[in-house]
C-alpha cells in the first residue's frame, strides 16, 4: 500500500496531536509570533510578509510559513503512561534524603568534572 499524505493524516488524527502555524520571514531572519505578530515586514531584511494581493483576494497570503508541533499534548500523554513516566522522571524516588530532591548536578560525577576543568 503507498502511503501518502492524506493517509498519515487520517492516522493522526484521533491522536489529537495538532499543530501552531506561525509566519516567517522568507530569508529565515525571524518569525512573525508573539510580539511581533503584528508587523507586516521584516525587522532585518524589509522583505514584506504577505505576498502582493490580487482584485479578487480577500485575505492575506504569507510568503512562508512554520508549522510547529506542540509539546505539551505529547508530554501529557507520555505521563499517563506509569511505566514510561517513570524512566522519564528527573529524580528516583530514593534519591531524596531529609525531604531535599538531589539534583544530578550535585552527583560526584559532576564536582570531580567542575574541580578538574574549572
Amino acid at each position: 500500500m503507498k502511503m501518502n499524505f492524506h493517509v498519515a493524516k487520517s492516522m493522526m488524527k484521533p491522536f489529537n496531536l495538532g499543530y501552531q502555524k506561525a509566519d516567517m520571514c522568507p530569508n529565515f531572519c525571524m518569525l512573525y509570533y508573539f510580539k511581533n505578530a503584528e508587523l507586516i515586514e521584516c525587522k532585518t531584511c524589509r522583505h514584506a510578509r504577505y505576498k502582493p494581493r490580487t482584485h479578487r483576494e480577500r485575505t492575506f497570503i504569507a510568503y512562508k510559513k512554520l508549522k510547529y508541533f506542540l509539546i505539551t499534548h505529547r508530554l501529557q500523554r507520555l505521563f499517563m503512561s506509569p511505566n514510561i513516566a517513570n524512566h522519564m522522571a528527573r529524580h528516583h524516588p530514593h534519591d531524596a534524603m531529609d525531604g531535599v530532591m538531589v539534583h544530578s548536578f550535585d552527583g560526584k560525577t559532576c564536582k570531580y568534572f567542575n574541580i578538574a576543568y574549572p
